[in-house]
């Protein structure tokens, strides 16, 4: 079997000339020459993409991100379930994402260094994902560099090692909302409407069951008064859905689509989109205002999902969700009174039987 081509990247001068050396796959080692240093580089370059790949068997001198990924998803993909191949998925999505649009200058996987992890996990924070989250995709990438090098895909170096460690920070439980904390939270969105519309907005969350970035980036043309839907084109799993508008949540729509200002169904005082944080914030105030626990935006999805009046097919179908068993894990909680009225309602103890025999005082059944 022929040997690979090996090849040193460093360009050194020699005399008038500028040059580098290959190891080519019969052991020899030309001096390729150039006139100056950039037409070496050139070259270089252009003899190094000549060099076969050992995945893919297309010209590459060593493994781009896409074949990397593609090849650890590969791996993965006969070892694990289907959810946690779509969340590995997921990670190498938003990783390929923060390298396309922050560094569009990569090509090889091998070209990536620790400052581009560091950058990546800084990217995922904060854009307000949770320590425990950015942790996970950090694994996912190191994981990533580990079986490419042990598949002897790229040379032994895996930048994940050193980059910064992510400590996961205690967050919040999510929870389902009681009815009273429900009432409390409308009844102060409605005092809070400076500029604006808060109540519409969680009720659009709530009712509707939507992410807080389908409410944000909500345009006037997605809601269809007429034919009663709202079309939600932009998803978390990249699947557009058009849901019911619910006749509980229409008047509200309908007054928020009249004083909106812009092309948003709920933007800022002055037309633009809301801030990612600027719904938890305002949520909190309210929280605080109205004396209850402290609540988050995703608790309204988590509420939505735990409705008893709504079979399963149906809250998936409205809330988007990829699979049943991501709703039923992990949204769906009962709110506590009705577990209590559910609880209360069963009969533990046994019912006496109506034609039991009945014995009289001296022990003798009657006829």
């Amino acid at each position: 079997m022929r040997k690979r081509c090996r090849f040193n990247q460093k360009i050194y001068k020699r005399g008038p000339c500028w040059c580098f050396r290959i190891i080519d796959s019969f052991g020899r080692r030309p001096e390729i020459r150039s006139a100056t240093r950039q037409e070496a580089q050139m070259k270089l370059l252009d003899m190094t993409k000549q060099i076969v790949s050992g995945i893919s068997g297309s010209s590459s001198y060593v493994v781009t991100i896409e074949q990397g990924i593609a090849f650890w998803l590969k791996c993965k993909s006969g070892s694990i379930d289907e959810s946690s191949y779509q969340r590995y998925e997921n990670h190498m999505k938003n990783f390929r994402t923060f390298l396309a649009t922050e560094y569009p200058q990569l090509t090889y996987i091998a070209e990536i260094k620790t400052d581009h992890i560091n950058g990546f996990m800084d990217s995922r924070l904060q854009d307000g994902r949770s320590t425990k989250t950015a942790k996970l995709e950090r694994n996912s990438v190191y994981n990533l560099f580990v079986t490419l090098i042990d598949h002897k895909k790229i040379p032994d170096f895996n930048p994940v090692a050193k980059s910064k460690k992510i400590k996961v920070q205690s967050v919040q439980k999510r929870r389902s909302l009681s009815d009273d904390e429900l009432s409390k939270i409308f009844e102060q969105a409605q005092k809070e409407n400076k500029g604006i519309y808060w109540y519409a907005i969680f009720l659009t969350l709530y009712i509707g069951g939507l992410r807080r970035d389908e409410v944000r980036k909500m345009e006037k043309g997605s809601v269809d008064l007429k034919n009663n839907l709202i079309k939600i084109p932009d998803t978390k799993t990249d699947t557009p859905r058009c849901i019911p508008i619910h006749p509980q949540l229409r008047p509200v729509l309908q007054e928020a689509l009249a004083i909106a200002k812009g092309n948003l169904v709920f933007p800022n005082a002055k037309g633009q989109m809301l801030p990612k944080n600027a719904m938890r914030d305002k949520l909190i105030q309210i929280c605080k205002r109205a004396g209850i626990l402290q609540a988050t935006i995703h608790d309204f999805r988590h509420t939505f999902a735990s409705q008893p009046g709504l079979s399963e097919d149906s809250k998936q179908r409205i809330g988007g969700w990829s699979t049943k068993r991501v709703m039923q894990e992990t949204y769906m909680h009962p709110q506590e009174n009705h577990i209590r009225d559910e609880y209360c309602s069963v009969d533990f103890l046994p019912r006496p039987e109506i034609n039991a025999t009945v014995l009289p005082q001296n022990g003798v059944a009657n006829a």
